[in-house]
């Protein structure tokens, strides 16, 4: 994706979804809080309670449950770049 930004490809393929009436997502169709936990699990961290509950409060749907998902992975060790990618896993 970092060749496309720099090489100016993106605005156009943005356009050219944006024209066409959809747009491509790069997450799962289906991605629930198990994904969520399953993607820390993969990465080496403990799924603890905390955790798991910071999992469940970003499938939510609703901004706020995914800044709530977020904030709790990373105040219990996970990286932001972890806790981004989990939380967007969590949030269907």
């Amino acid at each position: 994706m970092k060749k496309l930004l720099a090489s100016g490809a993106a605005p156009s393929l943005a356009v050219t979804a944006l024209v066409a009436g959809t747009l491509a997502v790069a997450t799962p169709a289906h991605a629930t809080a198990y994904d969520c936990q399953r993607y820390l699990s993969d990465r080496g961290y403990t799924v603890t309670a905390t955790r798991v509950n910071a999992c469940a409060k970003g499938s939510g749907g609703e901004l706020i449950d995914y800044v709530v998902c977020y904030a709790r992975l990373t105040e219990s060790g996970v990286t932001k770049n972890h806790a981004e990618n989990a939380c967007d896993l969590a949030d269907n």
